[in-house]
């Protein structure tokens, strides 16, 4: 496994060649507003709490996607709101990223107790192969006493959602007749239909490089999705900003309401994050309107699920 760096850690104090030789070291690629990467952390705080104590080291490597995951004041309040207690290192310049030949959100590399990598998983899924992985290295120099049953798969239902959708214009594809205007305030004209899996502005917007910047209430980013779930990574500009989220013209059913909207379609924006918008156990599809109602909003991307849990 490569030395892991970084001149910034959580939870730790930084950690070197000397504190992991001997232990089973199982190192996490991930970003705090990743749909994927947030999804995996309930298996990943259960093995942290069964196996701290029994030689193994948990290391997030947090790589960051969006400028705002580089900054600590944010990563520090994400690692406590959502209970993450390992050690984590910044990768802020992709240095550990490149080292690792890493590509993937979420990725994990598991080395054994010599520190020759034997165990690698891209993407969510395979948590009771990965656990048992841990137990089996675990296991293979020193009697460690008895162990958990690993902890099973959610069995899920699963259509092929919307693939993940980028706002700024270095990776954004905008429905828009023209496109983008770069890195200037414009008033945007919502094409007639909406392509299937695609985005537009209706309103006075900036485009920049990474998000859309709204510049008027009522300025609106719209969506056309098929998903069971769809998040937003978004940002106030200059304090907090509310937004409204209508789908196909009307309020969403309090049935298929996402965590961060109440009940009357809006969602305050106090942090720079992952916005859960709409979430349903059977999938959905139609056009998502995200109309500014107080202050000003950045939108960077649109994230969604195609699985449901089966009951």
């Amino acid at each position: 496994m490569p030395k892991i760096v970084g001149t910034e850690w959580f939870n730790t104090r930084p950690l070197g060649p000397n504190d992991l030789e001997g232990k089973v070291v199982l190192a996490d690629f991930w970003t705090y507003s990743c749909i994927n990467c947030l999804r995996t952390l309930p298996y990943l705080r259960e093995w942290w709490s069964r196996y701290e104590d029994k030689d193994l080291v948990l290391i997030g490597i947090h790589a960051p996607e969006f400028g705002f995951e580089k900054e600590t004041v944010n990563i520090s309040r994400a690692l406590e709101e959502l209970g993450v207690t390992w050690p984590v290192v910044l990768d802020n310049d992709y240095v550990n990223w490149h080292n690792f030949a890493n590509h993937y959100w979420p990725a994990k590399y598991m080395s054994d107790r010599d520190g020759r990598i034997v165990y690698e998983h891209f993407g969510e899924g395979d948590y009771e192969k990965t656990e048992r992985k841990i137990q089996e290295l675990l296991k293979l120099k020193q009697d460690v006493g008895p162990l958990p049953e690993p902890m099973k798969d959610v069995r899920l239902s699963c259509v092929r959602p919307t693939p993940e959708l980028y706002c700024g214009f270095t990776r954004g594809l905008l429905g828009n007749p023209g496109g983008y205007v770069y890195e200037k305030e414009a008033d945007y004209v919502a094409p007639t239909r909406l392509r299937d899996d695609s985005i537009a502005l209706e309103g006075k917007f900036m485009a920049t490089r990474e998000y859309v910047e709204s510049r008027e209430a009522g300025s609106t980013v719209l969506l056309s999705f098929k998903a069971t779930e769809v998040n937003m990574v978004l940002r106030s500009q200059g304090g907090e900003a509310q937004l409204r989220v209508l789908l196909d013209g009307r309020l969403p059913e309090q049935s298929i309401a996402g965590t961060d909207m109440d009940r009357n379609g809006e969602v305050r924006l106090d942090e720079p994050r992952m916005y859960n918008l709409l979430k349903a156990d059977r999938p959905l599809n139609g056009v998502v309107a995200v109309q500014a109602r107080e202050g000003t909003y950045q939108a960077f991307a649109f994230t969604f699920s195609g699985c449901a849990e089966m009951t």
